[in-house]
């Protein structure tokens, strides 16, 4: 029984200027005036207290209009005219980048008195903050390099999408040709086994046609962020980390828990032998048969969430509460729809709109706790003036905690309170499965990036090499577990041509097992709640590793906290075993 009303379809009207393309183009128009007049004012005059309010204001509306823009593109919008609307507001970026580079340059050229007089006169002390710290670090050179990339590199990123989208797999049995996020949704969630192979041997023959296209694309991404650290002296990796607050013995941390505990990790494919199910192939990995015959309706899966946070802090269960009776959840499948889902903030306005296709299955309330955990962390973060776009310091792998940490309490407690055996046996199954795909799928995604970066200093790969790199890395990643590998990861993939975060990939096994570790946490520490919110709400205010000691006393570059982390997912597969 539904006990709040649960719309699938989400609201967009109180947002900006509503879900008009028109309005839309006018509000951006209004922010280019506004940005223009400052621009225009900065060539003959220093920028003090009032101007850099309003540019930390403009940051503010800019990135509010890029999460409307992510909302526009699931509905039935010209995608010309939004592509169009994209690369204004990536323009915007870019002018205020330039306009406080170049303050940056004035603040430096100034002598300790006339700096002291400056920000004497500069209330909001954090945009001191944010223009001094990296003064003297980076010429104009860089900077305008650093633009041009991002500018190019958001453009290949739209060429991709463009391309995937106009891709049409060939009708199954006669019927209509289904579009790239329709061929992956059905290669991996059709109910029908046959028909699931079916399409995704018909979709990966597509791709393989179109591979070509996709290595040029991928190649000249990761060919513009060399050329750019090159210029600014830095490696890519390092800037990757430093994007997501954590260092490399952290990061190497992590993956040597995964690494030391390989084998007790693909034991899990050899129970499935013992039972009659031969090694699976990557693609029988990642398909949801197992929880297929069992169904959960939308106002089903918003009470289970609600429930299984219950023990954890009650304001978790009134804000997906007020998310779902607010309108700011879409649920409805639409061919609009990218596959997966997100969650777009909007910081200032308190709000965030989560899109996703939900199918009645438990996989599909799983996703819808996964953006609800966003849109919690986007709730607690701080709405403080600043002069930095959130791209350079909201860090992925925090992202990813808060998300996993709901998915995560939400799939523990279907297995706690599921009756049939059978039942608990196959969700518990499809846990281990989606663990280990963050930890095994996602390091062979880690792995490719990380060895392609390293052979494109030396040339261009063509579609053949990338696609042999990448299946060596997935053989690598799962410990040579499984019994076929994807040959198109590279293009299925979207995170790899995200034009603002480059190594997309890593910071999901980061905040994985930092989600598994916390939830171990929250049935410890009876101020868990309060260090949670903390934590959370203090995203980009200090580097993610030194957060974490801050509100739990934990140091990341340890292996006992990974260790522990992983042992947890040891155990479900043991429980798994001892089930059978």
């Amino acid at each position: 029984m539904e006990t709040f009303y649960t719309s699938v379809r989400w609201d967009l009207s109180n947002l900006l200027c509503g879900p008009d393309l028109e309005s839309f183009e006018n509000y951006l128009h209004n922010i280019k005036e506004k940005l223009t007049e400052i621009e225009v004012y900065s060539k003959a005059n220093i920028l003090y207290n009032s101007e850099l309010t309003m540019i930390s204001q403009i940051i503010k509306n800019i990135e509010s209009a890029e999460s409307f823009y992510y909302c526009l593109t699931t509905e039935n919008f010209d995608t010309a005219r939004l592509s169009s609307l994209n690369g204004f507001i990536t323009e915007l970026k870019s002018q205020v980048s330039i306009i406080l580079s170049d303050l940056q340059e004035d603040l430096s050229n100034m002598s300790a008195n006339q700096l002291a007089d400056w920000s004497n006169n500069i209330n909001q002390k954090s945009l001191i903050v944010d223009l001094l710290k990296d003064t003297g670090k980076s010429t104009r050179e860089e900077n305008v390099v650093s633009n041009f990339a991002r500018e190019t590199l958001s453009g290949l990123e739209e060429l991709y999408i463009q391309v995937r989208n106009n891709i049409k797999i060939d009708p199954v049995n006669g019927g209509n040709e289904i579009s790239f996020a329709e061929a992956i949704n059905l290669s991996l969630a059709h109910p029908e086994q046959s028909k699931r192979i079916q399409i995704f041997n018909e979709l990966n023959k597509t791709l393989e046609t179109q591979a070509n296209v996709f290595a040029s694309i991928y190649n000249q991404m990761v060919g513009l962020r060399l050329n750019e650290n090159k210029i600014k002296k830095v490696d890519y990796l390092d800037e990757s980390l430093k994007l997501n607050g954590i260092s490399r013995p952290i990061l190497n941390a992590m993956w040597n828990a995964v690494e030391s505990n390989m084998q007790k990790l693909s034991c899990y494919f050899k129970i499935k032998e013992e039972i009659g199910t031969e090694n699976p192939s990557w693609h029988e990995l990642m398909t949801l048969s197992q929880n297929e015959s069992i169904q959960i309706t939308f106002s089903q899966a918003v009470e289970e969430i609600t429930k299984s946070l219950v023990n954890i802090d009650s304001n978790m269960c009134e804000f997906v509460r007020k998310a779902i009776t607010q309108g700011w959840v879409d649920a409805e499948q639409r061919k609009t729809k990218p596959p997966g889902g997100f969650c777009a903030p909007f910081i200032p306005e308190g709000e965030s709109r989560i899109s996703l296709s939900f199918d009645n299955s438990i996989d599909s309330a799983r996703r819808l706790a996964h953006e609800l955990g966003h849109a919690w962390h986007f709730k607690q973060m701080k709405d403080v003036p600043s002069l930095q776009f959130s791209d350079d310091t909201f860090e992925m792998t925090m992202a990813e905690t808060s998300s996993i940490f709901f998915e995560t309490a939400f799939i523990d407690y279907i297995i706690q309170n599921t009756k049939k055996v059978s039942d608990k046996r196959a969700i518990l199954g499809s846990k281990i499965e989606r663990s280990l795909n963050y930890l095994m799928s996602i390091r062979g995604a880690f792995l490719f990036e990380k060895e392609f970066y390293e052979l494109r200093k030396k040339g261009k790969l063509n579609a053949k090499q990338i696609e042999e790199l990448s299946l060596i890395c997935q053989k690598k990643a799962y410990g040579d577990s499984l019994s076929e590998y994807e040959s198109f990861v590279w293009i299925k993939y979207g995170q790899f041509y995200q034009a603002n975060v480059p190594f997309y990939n890593y910071p999901y096994s980061f905040g994985f097992l930092l989600s598994i570790g916390l939830l171990e946490l929250a049935n410890e520490d009876k101020h868990f709640k309060q260090k949670f919110q903390g934590f959370l709400s203090e995203t980009g205010m200090l580097p993610l590793d030194q957060l974490f000691k801050k509100h739990f006393s934990i140091d990341l570059s340890q292996p006992d906290f990974w260790q522990q982390s992983v042992q947890r997912l040891i155990q479900d597969i043991e429980i798994y075993n001892h089930s059978l």
